[in-house]
């Protein structure tokens, strides 16, 4: 099996590299064709302004990249995509203004889990390095249930007014890789194909509920912009909407799609992470004078002090907007708009019974207090306090708090979070203080990523990072591959 670095990986399936030279971004999607045959999509696109051009035989310059992808499974060599993608030619070799260049291409794999190794070389550049990449995929579409293609989001749509690299369904429909949704794009166009309904349920009605989940406090966003659709059952089924954005405040998201049958059972949910910003949008404390606190659990929590801790440490289960008011505005707000908003926010989150769901949350707050804070730093605003309180205490945890060449650390595994398998997250003592670890890494949507932690945890006996290699050198009882794999 051939040796790969790992250069960079996001959970959003989309890979770039912050080097001199090559960009290029990744999507790679599993998928059925009508005759249920399983394909992976994969996308390329490289940046126009990143590569060298040379002149080619029709004395045109254009630029050349080599790409290989090996999908293995346990060790063996399933199958090979290896072919030049290149660039439109251009008459002269002034970089500036070349656009990106892409290509999609379709290779159709047997059901399974596969390791995808991904190299991309630059054929005029005098690199001889390129870009190496490892992911994973699952094509899982069994016989006897339904199963989904997964979500997929774009950039815009428009009627197809001819045949184009990003045309699909009869639409121009440049996907959204990133996962980040711009102030200015106003609507946010997804696709979901659905497989084998028809096998499963006859002939009847498949129906989808689409709607905008607040990725930290999940709960629907606008519940005016729920899309209701339905369709007769067949070999693929495609429900294809957009949502409006235009007033979503920034944070991070996931479009979800819930599946029911005709008597509306639910069968099946499914969710795509995506980042919004629209910094214009902020929460209006003046929206919440209309709540009436007589009677409730907050009409006598008068003390301002406490009232103003109560509502900062609920910033890990908070929105962005609402994060953004604990941050900026909360200081300028009378206690009766302090209660008011209190009351709201648990309200919102347990109608049936605000002040419970409060409770059961302020053990949690006592307990990280406990556990990461001091007299010095409340516990709700550690690292480590504020993923516990919004995630929930990991199913693992591996502290190094001695290893004789890293700075302190502690790996938290999550086995199932968010829409997503296998989570971790690094923490580490950068000063040596004592108990109050840093948020170094996390392969979880949303969250800290830096492909260059390894390194960081060893800068004791290596200072020099290389992003091309972001591995240190090894050492005698270096476990942090393993913690990190297999913890």
């Amino acid at each position: 099996m051939k040796k790969y670095t790992l250069l960079i990986l996001f959970i959003l399936v989309a890979v770039s590299t912050f080097a001199q030279g090559l960009k290029t971004f990744i999507s790679h999607k599993a998928y059925c064709a009508n005759n249920m045959q399983p394909y992976i999509e994969f996308t390329f696109i490289v940046g126009g302004n990143t590569v060298q051009y040379a002149q080619n035989d029709q004395k045109k310059f254009e630029a050349d990249v080599e790409i290989q992808v090996d999908m293995m499974q346990n060790d063996t060599l399933v199958k090979q995509l290896h072919y030049i993608l290149s660039s439109d030619q251009f008459d002269d070799t002034i970089r500036a203004g070349k656009p990106d260049f892409a290509d999609i291409q379709n290779v159709p794999m047997p059901q399974g889990e596969y390791f995808l190794y991904f190299y991309m070389k630059d054929l005029h550049s005098n690199d001889t390095n390129g870009l190496k990449y490892i992911d994973k995929i699952s094509l899982d579409f069994p016989e006897g249930k339904i199963s989904t293609s997964k979500i997929s989001l774009y950039k815009s749509m428009a009627v197809a007014k001819s045949q184009g690299l990003f045309v699909k369904y009869g639409y121009e429909l440049p996907p959204l890789y990133s996962g980040f949704v711009p102030e200015s794009q106003y609507t946010l166009p997804f696709a979901l194909e659905v497989y084998n309904s028809r096998n499963i349920l006859g002939d009847s009605k498949l129906k989808a509920k689409c709607y905008i989940e607040d990725m930290e406090t999940h709960l629907s966003v606008n519940p005016g912009n729920i899309i209701s659709m339905e369709k007769p059952t067949k070999d693929v089924v495609l429900f294809f909407n957009e949502f409006n954005v235009f007033n979503l405040p920034s944070g991070n998201y996931f479009a979800v799609v819930n599946l029911f049958d005709e008597k509306d059972s639910l069968l099946l949910v499914d969710k795509v992470f995506f980042q919004k910003s629209n910094p214009s949008v902020q929460l209006n404390i003046d929206d919440y004078s209309q709540w009436e606190i007589k009677g409730t659990f907050v009409e006598f929590d008068t003390n301002r002090k406490e009232l103003i801790d109560n509502v900062k440490c609920l910033f890990p289960i908070s929105s962005m907007v609402e994060r953004d008011f604990y941050d900026n505005r909360l200081k300028g707000v009378s206690t009766d708009q302090l209660q008011r908003f209190f009351y709201n926010f648990w309200l919102r989150r347990n109608p049936s019974n605000p002040e419970e769901a409060w409770l059961n949350y302020k053990k949690q707050v006592d307990k990280v207090q406990v556990m990461f804070g001091s007299r010095q730093v409340k516990g709700y605003l550690t690292d480590r306090g504020r993923v516990y309180l919004q995630y929930g205490a990991p199913n693992d945890v591996k502290s190094v708090p001695s290893d004789p060449v890293t700075l302190p650390y502690e790996i938290w595994d999550y086995y199932y979070l968010n829409n997503q398998t296998n989570v971790k997250f690094v923490f580490y003592d950068p000063v040596l203080t004592g108990n109050d670890y840093e948020l170094l890494h996390s392969n979880l949507y949303g969250e800290v990523q830096n492909p260059n932690w390894r390194m960081i945890l060893v800068r004791k006996i290596q200072t020099q990072q290389d992003i091309y290699n972001p591995t240190p050198v090894d050492y005698w009882g270096n476990d942090m591959d393993d913690y990190w794999k297999y913890h």
